[in-house]
Formats: structure tokens, C-alpha cells, sequence
């Protein structure tokens, strides 16, 4: 059976998805989204991360109907200031993106 996973053009289109919002202070910094606030942003290092997930952000009402790249710390979520989506597959690659962007030096 064939792969039929992403071509390279979305791996280069999640890549640069996922670089336009890493911070270049240290490897795996990415800006996110505070709570309550759509006009500043806040760091998180994903390698700090126990996961990175993709979510529909109906939940937040700010994009509804779209996925958004999320990073988990515990019990606490953060939002990447990555998307939103229209679908959940591209989210899917940006996470992988961001994974690899977060690891890249490591």
C-alpha cells in the first residue's frame, strides 16, 4: 500500500508555518497566546511541553469552526500563535512542524 502522506510542498508550507513564529532566543521558543488578550503575546518553550496538540477552537469562540496548535504543561494549555486552520489535517502538520523546528538543534 502506497504512503499517501503530506507532499514536500505542504512539509515546506508547515515549516514555514511553524518558523514565522518561533523565537530565535533559544531553540524551541514560540510565541503564544496569554489568556483573555488577542493584542499581546507570550513565550513558551515547547521542548518544555508534555504535548502538542491539535484542537478545535470552537472552544474560545475567538476562530470558530477552526483548529488551533496547542502546547500542554501539566494540567495547564497554551494556544500557539500559530493558525488558525481551516482543517484539522494542515494543524496536524504544523504541529509536526513545530516539533521539528522546536528540536532542530537538539
Amino acid at each position: 500500500m502506497a504512503n499517501t502522506g503530506p507532499g514536500p510542498e505542504e512539509m515546506q508550507w508547515a515549516l514555514a508555518e511553524a518558523s514565522k513564529e518561533a523565537l530565535a532566543v533559544a531553540p524551541g521558543w514560540f510565541r503564544a497566546w496569554p489568556p483573555g488578550s488577542d493584542e499581546r503575546w507570550s513565550a513558551v518553550n515547547v521542548r518544555a511541553a508534555t504535548q502538542v496538540v491539535v484542537n478545535h477552537s470552537r472552544e474560545d469562540d475567538r476562530h470558530p469552526n477552526s483548529w488551533t496548535v496547542r502546547a500542554v504543561f501539566g494540567t495547564h494549555t497554551v494556544e500557539l500563535r500559530l493558525g488558525p486552520y481551516d482543517s484539522k489535517e494542515q494543524a496536524i502538520l504544523v504541529a509536526h512542524a513545530v516539533l521539528s523546528v522546536g528540536y532542530k538543534d537538539a
